[in-house]
This record gives C-alpha cells, structure tokens and sequence, in this order.
C-alpha cells in the first residue's frame, strides 16, 4: 500500500510543490506553477536524499533545488528543503486527501 505526501511553499513570486508517492517505487515530482519540471524514482525501502533542480520562470531566471529526505524501514515522515540563493528553508507539508475507496452502495447506483 503506498502514501502520498505533498510539499508547498512560494518562492520568488512562483509555486514550488513536490508530491511524492512512497511504495515499493518512491515516485517524486517537482511541480512549478502547477507545471511537472522534474521527476525522480527511488526504489526500495532504505533512508536516502534526492535532489531535483529547475531553473524558475522569474526576470531573471533563477535556479533551485528541492532537496527531499526519504524515511527507511523503521520509518518516519519524508522531509523536503528548498535550497536556493545559499539559503536553506523547510518546504511545509500539506494534507493530501485521502481517496475514497467505492462502497457496496455506490456499485448499484
């Protein structure tokens, strides 16, 4: 069974947001204004740092990364961290709602 986790903050007047699906596949997106711009996948169930970089549609352009810490086996929650200017900042996670599985009453309507 795989959970969905989604970090967001503003940056430089733009939207950074990651989604991140953690399963067998860890699946990582880096989303600018609402627009994909990096993706990554980390497999299996051990503790690892991945890090996406994109350049932001600002005058001028400026540079990013997004930094995500992934949990190991025994657990916890994944981080994420924007790294831009020489600073680092904590990306904030949101609640993702969870999907709602059908029920025997909805298969007869």
């Amino acid at each position: 069974m795989s959970r969905e986790y989604h970090f967001h903050c503003e940056h430089a007047g733009c939207s950074v947001t990651v989604d991140l699906r953690m399963g067998w596949t860890r699946e990582l997106e880096l989303l600018v204004d609402g627009k994909q711009v990096a993706a990554a996948r980390a497999h299996g169930h051990h503790a690892q740092t991945t890090v996406m970089t994109t350049i932001l549609p600002t005058s001028p352009p400026r540079g990013i990364e997004v930094e995500v810490t992934l949990p190991g086996v025994r657990g916890g929650d994944p981080e994420s961290t924007l790294l831009a200017g020489g600073e680092r900042r904590p990306i904030p996670a949101r609640e993702v709602p969870r999907r709602a599985r059908p029920s025997e009453a909805d298969w007869y309507s």
